[in-house]
């Protein structure tokens, strides 16, 4: 082999090993599901988000690879690794959605130890439940879903509770508001792990406003009228829907986290994944629907475009009416379904 080639040959050598080591240093980012039930938005926002950054290697986690309830509709998520997987590596921040159980012995210590480690740990929406019971927020700043405020603050008085923030960060320790403030936190994270360049263009690229945490966590509550919208849409069983959520290979996890979710937060209707049985993502999850779907649906509706929370809330409002649209934006704790909005 001549000087020429072996030269060109190392040239490549390194080029590649470069790369290598530019893939390699890569953020590591999991998000952990519970087989239990995990809030659909609070984990599919944040990994689509992220995953479309192409800067950070995001993981959905979870104790086995038994495929997690997306709550409160009907799909399920096929765990990418599991904790005990994970354990060969050093995730660089932990997410933690809301769960349907919150109290968990061998994942509170899991989080201390992740915490020890030197990950950063930070909780969508009902999530700061599950950190505040590992002790996780003791003596530090935090915020919570606005429903959960009053329990917390006597559950947890160590904990100094902030409702002027949609998101606050206490040194390792980062928490947000309610299920909204899952997008903008997340991107205020991409910034940090990335730089201001990634997240200005992924928010771009997902349609999504740049982050803003000012927030009036005063403005979030439940009002005679919310509580009157709530009652009629639940007692009014006889006019319950099964509204049927198609997704084909490369769907978006941000519409359909955001539909699922939306939709069977209506007190008038639940949301099903329907198509094949396991579906992979636009960024690698695979999503499985109900073994046995009804039989037949009384809604179809297509997963919205760019600015998909505030066109869900607009299709629910075509569907029931704006007090149930804006209900469920209440629920989700954005701006569109604040107090001083109705």
């Amino acid at each position: 082999m001549s000087l020429i080639r072996i030269a060109i040959f190392l040239a490549g050598l390194a080029a590649g090993l470069i790369q290598a080591g530019v893939a390699a240093a890569r953020p590591l980012v999991v998000i952990l599901a519970d087989a239990r039930g995990t809030v659909a938005t609070d984990l599919l926002a944040p990994y689509a988000i992220l995953a479309e950054s192409g800067a950070v290697e995001v993981k959905v986690v979870a104790a086995s690879r038994a495929p997690a309830r997306l709550t409160p509709g009907w799909a399920w998520v096929e765990p990418q690794m599991t904790l005990a997987e994970l354990d060969r590596r050093r995730p660089d921040v932990v997410i933690v959605p809301a769960l349907e159980v919150e109290a968990d012995a061998a994942r509170a210590a899991w989080l201390r130890a992740q915490m020890r480690r030197g990950a950063r740990i930070m909780s969508i929406c009902n999530g700061a439940r599950v950190l505040a019971g590992a002790g996780l927020l003791d003596g530090r700043q935090a915020t919570v879903h606005w429903y959960s405020r009053r329990d917390m603050a006597r559950a947890h008085p160590e904990v100094r509770w902030r409702y002027d923030r949609r998101w606050v960060s206490d040194g390792p320790v980062t928490t947000t508001a309610g299920i909204s403030a899952g997008e903008p936190a997340t991107l205020a994270l991409l910034g940090e792990l990335a730089g201001e360049a990634v997240m200005r263009d992924t928010a771009r690229r997902l349609a999504l406003p740049l982050p803003d945490v000012r927030h009036d966590g005063d403005d979030y509550r439940l009002t005679a009228t919310g509580m009157r919208t709530g009652a009629r849409n639940r007692l009014a069983f006889w006019t319950h829907e099964d509204v049927a959520l198609p997704i084909g290979p490369g769907f978006d996890e941000l519409a359909f986290g955001t539909a699922l979710d939306a939709w069977s937060r209506t007190w008038r209707s639940t949301a099903w994944a329907t198509g094949p049985a396991a579906v992979r993502s636009r960024h690698g999850l695979v999503v499985r629907r109900a073994a046995t779907p009804p039989e037949r649906f009384d809604r179809t509706v297509g997963l919205p475009g760019p600015d998909v929370m505030r066109r869900t809330f607009a299709q629910i409002g075509a569907a029931y009416g704006e007090p149930t649209a804006r209900f469920v934006a209440l629920q989700f704790e954005h701006p569109w379904g604040a107090v001083s909005r109705w």
